[in-house]
């Protein structure tokens, strides 16, 4: 895969400790990975670069939690979409429920089996790449034979 083909993660975590473990194991399975240490610099990075997934610890310092910073990644237009997966160690059924309200389709509890979150980016890519060949095939049925009607 080449560099520029790379999927982009961003890494969402106040523990330095975490983020590093994230960034060793999604680099050795090919994504380029950004960590950011609070929601504020998560923001600023999603808004301007392309991400193609964030990874979002739920308990964070400061004015933007985790549950914020997905809500307000949900109102932006740029990032409405991008797959957001809470990263926590609260694992009970309201928790989890707090999650999907505030944005988040995907959840994993810490600790976890590190071969879990590849294969969990790893779903969620190829149904992306699913629903975009659906795309095209269902835009190309829609055209005229031989481009005229």
């Amino acid at each position: 895969m080449q560099t520029s083909d790379r999927r982009t993660i961003l890494a969402v975590d106040d523990d330095w400790y975490i983020l590093l473990a994230l960034d060793r194991q999604l680099s050795r399975a090919g994504y380029r990975v950004v960590t950011v240490a609070n929601g504020r610099e998560a923001l600023e990075y999603a808004f301007e670069q392309r991400v193609d997934a964030i990874l979002l610890d739920v308990q964070m310092p400061g004015a933007l939690d985790g549950f914020s910073l997905a809500a307000a990644l949900r109102e932006n237009p740029k990032t409405a979409r991008t797959p957001i997966i809470f990263v926590t160690g609260v694992a009970d059924e309201r928790f989890k429920q707090r999650c999907r309200e505030a944005g988040g389709e995907y959840f994993i509890c810490k600790p976890y089996d590190d071969n879990l979150l590849i294969r969990l980016l790893s779903s969620i890519f190829a149904r992306d790449e699913l629903g975009e060949v659906n795309r095209i095939s269902q835009a190309k049925r829609r055209q005229p034979v031989g481009g005229r009607k």
